[in-house]
């Protein structure tokens, strides 16, 4: 029976009219077979077209681009820019975080993407340009299938390179070294991550991709920003642009003169320093070559982005005009403009394209203000800049786990950026006290807050420019002209690069300028050399800008940066390169300093303290106020043992050295600073009736885990601990012993025995903070001298503070003492017997 069926079915299957197919025509056959061409391919989808294709499905969302085939074997200048992140991942609005140059290179039928090693310059003229790629490695970041090639187009998948982190590393690398839990983002999703947004031009293109990491199992989950750490989505925008094609001239970078740059070895030379370093610097170009003073080509426009409080434009606008005195030293009329940005603007302040100084909000700000830039990185030619600055450096919203620092998240991004708007913000609260401006934020009415302004924008767009920073400028006045306004007219120092503080006249002095807020001495020079116009002779443009670098000993010209400043204990050797510092003689500044802060602390409460409202305003200016004292603490240590550092060239002046010892008068007034200010056994006790009010602002339990109360007996001693760290630093003590041998004339028995009277001021009541000065003093001399600590100190040093403990080892209370004095010596006397006997 079921035969039957089955030869009945397969009979009527085989009868059936639809049991064959018609045999296709040859032609038909041949169509079906032949592929579709780029333009059959790309004709439906979404366009962005221009330096490359962009091609998405706008129901799916895949993204295809395609480069012309003239374009391969070509370098692109390749930027990656943050467009919005977490500051625990290390990202945030307006990150510049990378720049290299970069190949499409065929193989086959893949196009690889290759990235330049353009590190070492070799000369064609020589025979080693022939092994110019010896033991010299590229990166092939990536290697793409081409999807279709025709019509001078190939067509890649753009979602395999992009949504990836072929192109750049988004998440942190790991810090060797780093204790304890830190911030993960995790592992990168590819199908949650999405390509957001491309721009193509003629000759440069960005693509914005929201990457999307997940953690399932964090340990450490981050700040206010972080919504949930399990899912992280970072913003990144991808640019490629194309080289340049014009007539600008590197020009090259000199030790003298602080630019940012690009640094080439030259592989095909003699010479003792082989270096073809250029600088970077915007195209400027003279209208009129044979005028003094002309208009530019093309000027430098500044864009204010459209999130700056419309009551502050006016004032941003003023400080970036203001560079434009010193781009008239170079030959230069209005080089710089301003624009503001409609509120109905169609392009996005992340375009490379505009220079924008853009402002933020954010839960927890990276920086006060960062002016990064991006630059040609085989000429230093500037192609596009920014500013970003954060709306709490100008106001009062800081809190005290702010000023702390938050060990939670395990990150200080700031760290990582330029740090003049966090001491600008931090200057502008102890300023506003020591004013007696507290509470005043109408930048109409506030004339520290107005120059504050202008000053740090004035810093981020010198950075902007290719200025790093100048850390030596603040020399240019000494410690009674700096607080003459009409003398220093705005410039209190050589330059805005510096770091200074906030400027305010001591007791019974006139109040000048509070910060600088126009260009300096050094600014003007600076530019000159930079942006000046070259001339065609080689020869001859190279005596002109020796001409100029000729004048560097000069002293508004001085000139130090990050590499030489001492901001760090046992960091560097010339006190003139420091932080925080201002005016020719440092020391006699931060006594009055330190008068103006005692002076303010007497008064703060009566001015802090507002009917209705917290003690926030009192715990935070008072904190910001022993910031300032301790800062210039540190000061002052610099100048013992410092070497000022010259680095004009041989022949430029008769009677500069490179290395001349700080003098014997200043170094011993810097002890004798120490001693009266930092090491008396009252120091800032004008600072105990404002302790009971210190009180943060509670937020539900912002405080659990951290007592609330003042610790003024440990600020005290952190202030005094942080001046050890730099005296008693191994460095310091062998460069002091080191420099006798070149003009020192302090050696070290006596930096040693004055230091011990200071700490030991047997004249004066014996009070608990100096109990706790001196105890911490034997503590660090037993590791000074090898016996106790780990720290490596030469053998002079160790001669030298064995010295002082024996000294120590003999003092005894004085007679009628009281218990805790006499308790007090025995306890020293125990802790050198022991650890001498151990």
């Amino acid at each position: 029976m079921k035969k039957t069926l089955i030869a009945s079915s397969l009979a009527a299957i085989l009868l059936s009219p639809f049991a064959y197919a018609e045999e296709p025509t040859e032609a038909e056959a041949e169509k079906a077979e032949e592929p579709k061409t780029y333009s059959e391919i790309v004709k439906d989808l979404n366009k962005a077209e221009g330096l490359f294709n962009f091609y998405q499905d706008e129901e799916t969302g895949a993204m295809q681009f395609s480069l012309s085939a003239d374009q391969l074997d070509q370098p692109f200048i390749y930027f990656a820019t943050t467009v919005d992140g977490v500051v625990e991942a290390g990202h945030f609005r307006g990150n510049y975080r990378d720049t290299k140059l970069i190949e499409f290179r065929r193989y086959f039928d893949r196009i690889d993407v290759v990235i330049l090693n353009n590190n070492f310059h070799f000369d064609e003229d020589s025979a080693l340009h022939r092994a110019k790629d010896a033991n010299i490695s590229e990166s092939t970041v990536a290697s793409l299938k081409i999807k279709e090639e025709s019509e001078g187009r190939i067509l890649l998948d753009a979602d395999e390179l992009f949504i990836s982190e072929a192109l750049h590393r988004v998440a942190p690398w790991a810090r060797p070294g780093n204790q304890g839990p830190s911030f993960s983002l995790g592992n990168l999703s590819k199908s949650q991550s999405r390509i957001l947004n491309q721009r193509a031009y003629e000759d440069n293109m960005d693509i914005v991709v929201d990457y999307v990491f997940n953690n399932p199992n964090p340990v450490v989950w981050g700040g206010g920003g972080v919504t949930d750490p399990r899912s992280i989505s970072i913003k990144l925008q991808h640019s490629f642009i194309e080289m340049p094609d014009n007539d600008f001239q590197p020009r090259r970078d000199d030790a003298r003169v602080g630019y940012f740059g690009q640094q080439f070895t030259d592989m095909t030379t003699a010479d003792w320093a082989p270096f073809n370093d250029y600088i970077n610097r915007w195209n400027l170009v003279k209208k009129d070559p044979s005028a003094e003073l002309s208009e530019p080509v093309e000027p430098i426009v500044w864009w204010i982005e459209n999130t700056t409080p419309v009551e502050w434009r006016d004032v941003v606008a003023e400080g970036i005009l203001a560079w434009n005195k010193a781009f008239e030293a170079a030959g230069f009329l209005n080089a710089i403009e301003v624009r503001v940005q409609p509120d109905d603007a169609e392009w996005d302040a992340g375009d490379i394209n505009y220079n924008v100084v853009r402002w933020t909000s954010s839960p927890r700000p990276p920086f006060g203000g960062y002016g990064p830039s991006l630059a040609n990185p085989l000429t230093g030619e500037l192609i596009g800049a920014d500013i970003m600055m954060e709306y709490v450096y100008m106001t009062n919203r800081w809190l005290e786990d702010q000023l702390h620092g938050d060990s939670e998240h395990g990150y200080e991004e700031q760290d990582l950026y330029c740090s003049q708007g966090h001491l600008i913000h931090q200057n502008l609260i102890a300023g506003s006290a020591m004013a007696d401006l507290l509470g005043t934020e109408s930048i109409e009415d506030n004339e520290l807050l107005r120059q504050g302004m202008i000053h740090v924008i004035l810093h981020e767009v010198g950075h902007t420019l290719g200025l790093n920073h100048n850390m030596k400028a603040s020399i240019l006045w000494d410690e009674n002209e700096v607080h003459d306004a009409s003398l220093t007219k705005g410039v209190l120092t050589g330059s805005v690069m510096d770091y200074a503080p906030v400027n305010i006249a001591p007791p019974g002095v006139s109040q000048g300028d509070y910060y600088q807020y126009v260009v300096g001495p050094y600014d003007e020079w600076a530019i000159e050399y930079g942006y000046s116009q070259g001339l065609d002779d080689a020869e001859a443009e190279e005596a002109r800008l020796e001409a100029i670098l000729s004048r560097s000993h000069e002293h508004g010209l001085a000139f130090g940066n990050d590499a030489d400043d001492m901001r760090a204990p046992g960091r560097h050797i010339d006190p003139q390169v420091m932080i925080g510092d201002m005016s020719s003689n440092p020391v006699a500044y931060a006594v009055g300093r330190f008068a103006v802060v005692n002076d303010t602390l007497e008064n703060l409460l009566e001015r802090s303290l507002v009917a209705g409202e917290s003690h926030q305003r009192t715990a935070t200016s008072a904190s910001r106020l022993f910031g300032q004292y301790a800062s210039q603490a540190g000061v002052i240590t610099r100048q013992i043992g410092g070497v000022y550092v010259e680095r004009a060239i041989v022949g430029q002046a008769d009677d500069v050295k490179p290395f001349t010892p700080v003098s014997r008068e200043r170094q011993k007034a810097a002890i004798q600073a120490l001693k009266d200010h930092v090491y008396a056994p009252d120091v800032l006790s004008n600072m105990e009736p404002v302790l009971a009010y210190m009180q943060n602002q509670r937020r539900g339990f912002s405080h659990s885990g951290r007592n609330e109360d003042p610790k003024f007996h440990e600020m005290v001693l952190n202030m005094q601990r942080n001046t050890f760290n730099h005296l008693l630093h191994p460095a310091v003590l062998q460069r002091v012993t080191d420099s006798t041998r070149y003009g020192n004339e302090y050696p070290l028995h006596e930096v040693m025995g004055d230091l011990t009277d200071a700490v030991f001021q047997t004249d004066k009541a014996l009070s608990t903070t100096a109990k706790n000065l001196q105890i911490e003093y034997v503590t660090r001399l037993l590791a000074v001298a090898g016996i106790e600590g780990s720290a490596s100190y030469d053998n002079m040093s160790k001669v030298a503070a064995t010295a002082q403990l024996n000294r120590i080892k003999a003092m005894r209370a004085p007679r009628r003492s009281d218990f805790a004095a006499t308790a007090h010596y025995d306890y020293l006397r125990m802790m050198i017997d022991r650890a001498m006997e151990g």
